[in-house]
């Protein structure tokens, strides 16, 4: 049984959470964290990708903390054993005139300290970005829209987890959308980050009947023209995607892969056959989001400066490799060719992303060690030719 609560100490924690929570969505975090410690629960931020210790919570309110969580996001508050997930619209404080209604979901799990809880925040439409002003370059941006013009054709975002892939899913979706008004689109998301007036978006059960596969299979059926596929995760969602690409449909998706080169191989190791992919795939855009580095402090004094709240980074720009599979792409492709290979071709559409990272330091946007971080390479295996050719290119 847990411990009672008095009346009074309820309200305090009632206030202390919306007090954390406000205060978070006011950081812009991406991520709130309430993890069990030995002194209680400490509460961290994700802010620009990395996690800032923001409060401590003393044991004896740690407790009633999750379960005001757990009572916001609908969930079992008697349930201490099993991991719980849970939603909830936050409208931040009425006598506020710029409050926007902010969607939050709740995860709690069972530690040896107690249960921890994750808040996952999607922004509303304050923080809804589009093409231009993502960090690509000009000529990246391009690509992308003309992709999207097209009638037919798979485009592929690919990265690790947290490098801003579906922001740029829903940026080239808003894109399309203004540009080309009529075209019927629908999104599979799990979850629904964002939401988008005039497209019709579908938050799927991957571990339920509402699967990814299942989908797929009935929207083709539902007049769609273009559909946004938050993910593809395995062989039988990748050839659902590629039939539907070769049947007339301009499908957007994500995959967990590096570079372009390792994104179109792992199409081919979940078995889809070359000459399917040759003829379904248009465009492959790999990013990563890297830290600016805050132009209050510069980094000087970057633990007094309250923008970066002592990190030397504010803000993230994303940093991108995109190709076209033209010609002589498909050519290769037909043969199978292993990632090294096939990033060799494709160094004659322009600078990887360790190149367009470079430009990014010469430019002052970021630092090296930030680029050691997110892309894993150091600058000086970057040759100075490479930095000078990706810095025209930037600059274009």
């Amino acid at each position: 049984m847990g411990r009672q609560s008095s009346g009074s100490e309820r309200h305090d924690v009632t206030d202390l959470v919306d007090s954390i929570v406000s205060r978070g969505l006011a950081t812009g975090a991406t991520d709130i964290h309430f993890e069990p410690v030995d002194a209680g629960l400490l509460v961290r931020l994700r802010i620009d990708g990395q996690l800032i210790d923001f409060e401590s919570i003393p044991s004896r309110l740690s407790e009633n903390v999750v379960s005001r969580l757990k009572v916001l996001a609908s969930l079992l508050t008697y349930r201490l054993d099993i991991p719980q997930e849970g939603s909830l619209r936050w409208e931040g404080d009425p006598a506020d005139p710029k409050a926007v209604g902010t969607d939050l979901r709740v995860a709690t799990f069972p530690t040896i300290r107690g249960e921890r809880a994750v808040i996952r925040v999607f922004h509303g439409t304050p923080q809804l970005q589009g093409l231009d002003s993502l960090g690509l370059t000009g000529d990246q941006v391009d690509l992308l829209r003309a992709a999207v013009a097209q009638p037919a054709g798979l485009i592929v975002v690919s990265g690790p987890a947290g490098s801003g892939k579906t922001t740029t899913l829903y940026a080239m979706i808003r894109d399309l959308r203004d540009r080309h008004v009529g075209r019927s689109v629908i999104t599979l998301e799990d979850p629904v980050e964002q939401r988008i007036d005039r497209v019709t978006q579908i938050q799927i059960n991957p571990y339920g009947e509402l699967s990814y596969e299942r989908c797929m299979r009935s929207l083709l059926r539902q007049d769609p023209q273009v559909i946004l596929l938050g993910e593809v995760r395995d062989s039988r969602t990748a050839a659902i995607a590629i039939e539907a690409a070769l049947t007339g449909h301009l499908i957007l998706t994500t995959v967990h892969s590096g570079d372009p080169a390792e994104t179109v191989v792992r199409f081919l190791e979940m078995g889809i056959a070359s000459y399917q992919l040759v003829s379904a795939i248009t465009v492959v855009c790999s990013q990563r989001l890297l830290r600016k580095t805050c132009s209050d402090c510069a980094g000087s004094s970057a633990g007094d400066c309250s923008r970066c709240l002592g990190t030397g980074y504010a803000g993230r720009t994303a940093v991108a490799q995109a190709i076209r599979i033209d010609e002589p792409t498909r050519a290769l492709i037909l043969r199978h060719p292993t990632v090294s290979d096939l990033r060799e071709a494709l160094k004659d559409q322009g600078p990887d992303l360790n190149e367009r990272a470079a430009a990014l330091v010469t430019q002052h946007v970021t630092d090296e060690a930030e680029i050691a971080r997110v892309v894993g390479t150091s600058l000086e295996a970057v040759s100075p030719q490479q930095s000078a050719s990706s810095q025209q290119e930037a600059d274009r």
